[in-house]
């Protein structure tokens, strides 16, 4: 019954915001992508096998469980490893990265779509990647008696406080959680609260460290470098991951800064908005598709990275790093790659999505924190004058995040008991 509660909710919102999603579906690619995979037309699945599914909402969550995926499929191999996300990106990359393996966009959560999936799927279990609490999903999860492993999991303050006030609503969803495998005590606290009793609720720490690259690509730091035109004794700076708010802080600072600046949008979308800032600025620029070694960037030319999935490459050509949406109260972005390769990274006060990983930085001095843009130019100008501060930075940052490693292991183990029935 409460099922049916939940659709007549989703449909009578589609009801209220359906002429707004016709405009975006017409005007926005990102809206169209996928909706009939999200709709139930499925791609063909050529096996009858039951599946490990693990769901995995955008590019950050999909790059995390790379190696996840690759530990199941050699641990587990009488069971397909299936894969879904919600986004676009996500869909690009996993297209680029995970050709072998059967991936699609996620349902929508409406009960015969989520049925329709759980047929194709044929899952012994559901691995949702941090926090995915889709009530109809997890309902037929419990009810098919599939069991579902939160990994990775966080819940922030925000989140916390809206699941609590609609608990009367939601608890047979986070009932279906078989076992919930949270990064750190905060999270963990909270899920304690939200999860069944007698279900258990483990500090697993966090993935990401696991899958960090803790050494540069030589070949494509070499390609970026010949590409980008550095030249010897010349630094580079990375801002990456950055936000509206955030650009039009960093635009008027680079050619103060002297150095090679590549600036990198989070969101596709806002790539025009960033370009026109550089135009206004007078500052020449060139987009990251249009260079090569053989077509290389101009001295002056800001780089604007407008191609997917190279982030994490491009850190390792860094000397310094800014991590956006950090500047801004969206609660960061995550600074742990470009510190895992010992680039001295900076960040603003709002951090709040990445609080461990900060705190642990900071405590050991592995990373700076600035309160604001006058404060980051000030330490940008530093950190680029200072290779010895650098590599002390960075140093730090990187032994220290390296040493947290295990999570993969602890997650491995969970699956393993989830699979043979035991809850624990």
């Amino acid at each position: 019954m409460r099922r049916w509660l939940f659709n007549l909710g989703y449909l009578w919102l589609a009801g209220l915001i359906w002429p707004w999603f016709l405009y975006k579906y017409a005007t926005t690619g990102k809206y169209r992508a996928g909706i009939a995979q999200r709709l139930g037309a499925l791609p063909p699945r050529d096996s009858a096998r039951r599946s490990i599914w693990v769901h995995a909402v955008s590019v950050g969550e999909l790059l995390q469980i790379r190696p996840l995926l690759k530990a199941l499929r050699e641990r587990h191999p009488s069971h397909d490893i299936v894969v879904t996300y919600t986004t676009k990106t996500a869909a690009e990359i996993a297209a680029k990265d995970l050709p072998d393996y059967y991936h699609c966009y996620s349902p929508l959560d409406l009960s015969w779509i989520v049925a329709r999936f759980f047929r194709v799927l044929n899952p012994a279990l559901l691995v949702l990647v941090e926090l995915e609490l889709w009530p109809n999903w997890l309902m037929h999860a419990g009810r098919a008696g599939v069991p579902v492993l939160l990994a990775n999991g966080r819940i922030s303050e925000k989140s916390f406080r809206n699941y609590r006030r609609f608990a009367w609503l939601l608890q047979p969803a986070y009932n279906a959680i078989s076992s919930w495998a949270m990064q750190d005590d905060a999270y963990a606290a909270r899920a304690r609260e939200l999860a069944q009793p007698g279900v258990p609720v483990s500090i697993a720490g966090n993935l990401k460290y696991d899958a960090l690259r803790d050494t540069p690509d030589a070949a494509k730091a070499d390609w970026f470098r010949a590409a980008f035109a550095v030249q010897p004794g010349q630094q580079v700076l990375v801002c990456g991951s950055t936000h509206p708010g955030e650009h039009e802080v960093l635009v008027p600072m680079i050619a103060r800064l002297g150095c090679r600046v590549v600036l990198v949008p989070r969101h596709p979308e806002r790539l025009d908005s960033v370009r026109e800032l550089l135009r206004k600025a007078g500052l020449p620029f060139r987009n990251r598709s249009e260079l090569s070694p053989e077509k290389r960037a101009g001295a002056g030319d800001v780089i604007v990275l407008d191609t997917m999935g190279e982030l994490a490459d491009l850190y390792g050509v860094a000397d310094v790093v800014f991590v956006g949406g950090s500047l801004i109260p969206h609660g960061g972005q995550n600074m742990a790659e470009p510190v895992a390769l010992g680039r001295a990274t900076v960040f603003g006060p709002h951090t709040q999505n990445f609080r461990t990983t900060v705190r642990e930085l900071l405590e050991c001095r592995g990373a700076v924190q600035v309160r604001d843009a006058a404060e980051l130019e000030s330490t940008l100008a530093r950190l680029l004058g200072d290779a010895a501060a650098r590599e002390v930075l960075g140093q730090a940052g990187r032994t220290r995040l390296l040493a947290s490693r295990g999570s993969l292991q602890r997650h491995l183990a969970l699956v393993a008991g989830l699979l043979e029935g035991r809850h624990d």
